[in-house]
């Protein structure tokens, strides 16, 4: 036996078993050496494992908000979607509050001490630090003691990049460390690198990835050299570094391997049928031999209400939050020539006499609307708990059908309306309208237009709802058509920040997008305007341009001593 000796690794494998570790019995106890550091009783494996189920922000600490991430779910609901406008927080009303902070989210009230913030700084830093805990013990084998050890090391490269990319996004100022960091300087490192210097360290461990990862994996799930190449792609895209974006998305295109699927409504309800869209997505799992299985519970609120706990109830008692807009449905109205409505969409709620595209009743629950495949009853108004502050309708999208085998409980209770239906991180979607971004940003209209016009006709092409009492008849008014390809660079942006806002519509993506196009301010204050008649709770909410990022924990700060400062304006 090899006994590890690197002390600054013992250390951190030894915090990393601690959050492994389950409950043991008496017969467990009986241990000559508990948690020594061997091969005999450290598995590589695990340790990579353990880093993958980081991604879903649960953690057996024993603490509720660790294994209940419902206020700072990883498919980031919380900390774009609301915050963008595209919903409203829903719920109870504005006092129903996860987390404690969670209104205040979506009215741009941000305070340092808000749980909501210090929740996910803490599952990000949680993350990272199972990360580095692999890394540091792959680092240290010697060749051929593990033979996938590079592969394994390529797909820890990715997740730290992918943990390091949310801290970004959400704080702006982070603290960064790596496994030559020693772990005596762990808890003196600021929070105050440049972002230069963030996206430098990010895209190093992407390019390394990909010098080790093969491009296709035998476990589905498992990071590839095609997820390292859309990262990347994804990095240059949030530094405006077109043709480098460009050159990664053509990667993972030309590699064949991801394409739009046929069927919007089944990739939003059908566990499994968007592996081939789905670039990267986090796992979950049913039947798994754990209490409920690995199951998505930063979005355990979201399905919609069940009065009286109703058996016909395709759900049962769901919390309604993460509402879509207003704004957001009426952003699906087209005109009669089958395009977006850019300057008009918001000037009257959508009715029925209102020509839409196909992807509003896929995306956003209305009332007297079929619900997916669910026969008993189309959508009721009271599938919503508070429709005075927050309307009618109801989260559709990324729901999984109620007669699903993958629907552990349904329709008699607890996880209601989750499953085993993956969420995805980067959908092959996603990754072509970064590829027609980039493309317009480079005078290359066609190309940019092609990309839109090619999601769009999915829409068109894929099967429409149907309405509930006449099924063999469309349940709206549906007309979807391509874009001219002659249009000008100011219309191909507008009509590509318009695509992405309908096709990827509260996946997380919105708020963080008007982010980096610099006019997330100006966006909401327009919004606000126009939404506070709607919901009067909005009365009074602004977004400062400091507000763009997250306030750093204060706890945090307090616990540093001082190393850690807050970001301006907070």
């Amino acid at each position: 036996m090899k006994t590890i000796k690197n002390n600054s690794v013992i250390a951190l494998f030894l915090l990393g078993i601690g959050m492994i570790v389950g409950c043991v019995s008496e017969d467990d106890l009986d241990v000559k050496e508990f948690n020594t550091i061997s091969e005999d009783n450290l598995e590589p494996e695990a340790l990579v494992i353990a880093a993958y189920s980081a991604l879903d922000y649960r953690y057996n600490t024993g603490e509720f908000r660790d294994l209940w991430p419902l206020d700072h779910a990883p498919s980031n609901w919380a900390t774009s979607d609301i915050r963008s406008g595209d919903a409203y927080k829903g719920g109870g009303g504005t006092g129903d509050n996860p987390g404690g902070g969670m209104h205040q989210l979506e009215t741009h009230d941000l305070f340092p001490s808000s749980d909501n913030v210090y929740n996910l700084w803490r599952s990000i830093y949680f993350g990272l630090k199972r990360v580095d805990a692999g890394i540091r013990f792959l680092v240290n084998l010697e060749d051929g003691e593990f033979a996938q050890r590079d592969i394994r090391l390529g797909e820890l490269y990715v997740l730290r990049a992918h943990f390091y990319f949310e801290a970004m996004k959400n704080f702006g100022s982070i603290v960064w460390y790596d496994e030559n960091t020693p772990v005596v300087e762990l808890t003196s490192i600021p929070n105050t690198f440049d972002e230069a210097f963030i996206w430098d360290k990010i895209e190093g461990d992407l390019n390394k990835a990909i010098g080790l990862l093969p491009d296709t994996q035998p476990d589905l799930g498992r990071v590839n050299a095609m997820v390292a190449h859309a990262y990347l792609a994804k990095a240059h895209l949030y530094q405006e570094e077109w043709q480098d974006v460009l050159t990664q998305t053509n990667i993972v295109i030309n590699s064949g391997q991801y394409r739009l699927v046929e069927n919007i409504e089944r990739l939003y309800s059908e566990p499994g049928y968007g592996n081939s869209e789905n670039i990267f997505a986090i796992q979950f799992s049913i039947n798994d031999g754990s209490q409920y299985g690995n199951l998505n519970f930063g979005d355990l609120l979201n399905s919609p209400d069940s009065p009286s706990d109703n058996p016909n109830h395709p759900y049962l008692n769901g919390d309604d939050f993460h509402k879509p807009s207003q704004n957001l449905a009426n952003a699906y109205k087209v005109g009669e020539n089958g395009l977006p409505l850019f300057n008009s969409y918001n000037s009257a709620n959508i009715n029925s006499e209102d020509i839409i595209d196909p992807r509003l009743d896929h995306t956003i629950g209305r009332p007297g609307i079929t619900w997916k495949d669910w026969t008993p009853m189309a959508q009721q108004d009271n599938w919503s708990r508070d429709i005075g502050t927050y309307g009618l309708f109801v989260r559709k999208k990324n729901i999984i059908y109620p007669t699903s085998d993958g629907m552990a409980s349904n329709p008699n209770g607890f996880p209601w309306a989750l499953g085993n239906l993956d969420f995805p991180l980067i959908k092959y979607s996603d990754l072509l309208l970064w590829k027609a971004e980039a493309s317009i940003e480079t005078g290359d209209i066609a190309t940019g237009i092609e990309i839109i016009n090619r999601i769009r006709l999915r829409a068109k092409n894929s099967p429409y709802v149907k309405d509930f009492e006449n099924p063999n008849e469309d349940a709206a008014n549906y007309l979807i058509n391509p874009y001219p390809t002659n249009l000008s660079p100011e219309m191909a942006m507008q009509a590509l920040r318009f695509e992405r806002r309908l096709e990827l519509a509260n996946e997380g993506h919105r708020f963080y997008d008007l982010v980096r196009w610099g006019i997330a301010d100006s966006y909401t204050s327009e919004y606000i305007a126009n939404e506070q008649s709607r919901r009067p709770y909005l009365s009074g909410a602004s977004l400062e341009p400091y507000e763009y990022y997250l306030p750093i924990p204060q706890v945090e700060i307090d616990a540093s001593g001082g190393t850690y400062t807050q970001r301006p304006g907070y």
